[in-house]
């Protein structure tokens, strides 16, 4: 049965409940899989050990560095 992994920023443990609640959710209604049988896990990497183009997701400016052209 499915293991979805997420790699993604830390978030609230509200927010992380959620996005796994909902993924369980749309997997089970998407492909008629029983709950018990879909495993999410969540992997939160700090934004300071994130980077795109270069930049480190702390940066204050990492929405305009970040842009891929």
């Amino acid at each position: 049965m499915p293991v979805i992994h997420i790699t993604a920023w830390k978030q609230s443990d509200e927010a992380a409940k959620e996005l796994i609640e909902e993924i369980t959710a749309t997997t089970h209604k998407v492909l008629g899989l029983p709950l018990d049988k879909i495993t999410v896990y969540l992997t939160e990497v700090p934004a300071d050990r994130w980077g795109e183009a270069g930049a480190l997701g702390s940066d204050p400016d990492f929405a305009e560095l970040s842009r891929r052209r």
